[in-house]
């Protein structure tokens, strides 16, 4: 028996934000949660009746959506990335919106999409102002050699909840050739890091075996980026899982990784799941049994 999953969503002012809502809404209707919207307002531009319309018009979706769940509205002067993620600090999930393609035109995109993911210590899912809506896919967890194991309890759960499929997605490539030609001939033979991915792919697999009425599991060794392997995997409205090792965001130092070219490219809602022994929160600082 699940308790109450504690939601905080972030309502900005453009269709991701419904979106947003939207998604959180229907998880309302598959297990019990308590959702929190939380619209924070522009101090340079303030609307507080703007602020209370928003908020009223994601209430009522939720109570459309899944009548009975517990909601909680609040408005907050501040920074988007801070507020949200103090907000949001002892909850299961932080959900916002983000425009795939029109990526300037609200004020949870752009970067701040990233940023937030960056700084969150709880599980952020990142919804697509295209998602299609449904919500019976699977749930696909990329991995690599450094893949947590609370990443992967996260994905085990999800799949567990939604009664579904865990495709497990390891990527791999060889290095391109560096140097003059003679030393790129001397250089191992591409086969190896394909077997070294099968290894990692084999151990994760292995690891969710362990896991007491674990979901069924399909691998897919993939040799390809990691989120050509990702998006390889068929399937509508399917919630995709990474994990994030670093407290920063997905962009910068990180620019070409996973995240970020998923943010771009996938139509399926994206969860970044932080990596708490890299990044140094101490077990069940934020999460309860799920």
């Amino acid at each position: 028996m699940y308790e109450p999953e504690r939601i905080t969503v972030g309502l900005d002012d453009s269709e991701a934000g419904i979106v947003a809502v939207r998604w959180a809404a229907g998880r309302a209707l598959e297990h019990p949660c308590r959702i929190r919207i939380v619209h924070v307002i522009d101090q340079t531009d303030p609307d507080e009746a703007w602020s209370r319309h928003r908020l009223g018009a994601g209430k009522w979706l939720v109570e459309r959506t899944a009548p009975g769940t517990e909601i909680e509205l609040e408005s907050h002067y501040g920074d988007v990335t801070d507020r949200l993620t103090q907000i949001a600090a002892d909850d299961d999930l932080l959900v916002i919106g983000s425009h795939r393609r029109r990526r300037l035109q609200s004020t949870l995109t752009g970067l701040l999409p990233d940023r937030i993911a960056g700084r969150a210590t709880v599980p952020i899912v990142i919804v697509p102002d295209d998602w299609s809506g449904q919500r019976n896919g699977a749930v696909v967890l990329a991995v690599d050699a450094d893949t947590a194991q609370n990443v992967v309890d996260f994905a085990v759960h999800e799949a567990l909840r939604r009664e579904s499929v865990l495709h497990i997605v390891h990527s791999w490539r060889e290095p391109a050739p560096v140097g003059p030609a003679t030393t790129a001939l001397m250089q191992e033979d591409p086969t190896v890091y394909g077997q070294s991915g099968s290894a990692t792919l084999d151990r994760v697999v292995e690891r969710v075996s362990r896991v007491d009425g674990h979901p069924a599991v399909t691998p897919h060794l993939v040799h390809s980026t990691p989120a050509e392997g990702v998006l390889s995997v068929p399937g509508d409205g399917a919630l995709v899982v990474i994990g994030r090792r670093h407290r920063t965001t997905l962009v910068g130092a990180a620019r070409g990784s996973v995240g970020q070219d998923l943010l771009r490219t996938s139509k399926n809602p994206l969860c970044v799941v932080p990596d708490r022994q890299h990044d140094g929160i101490p077990d069940g600082a934020t999460d309860r049994d799920r």
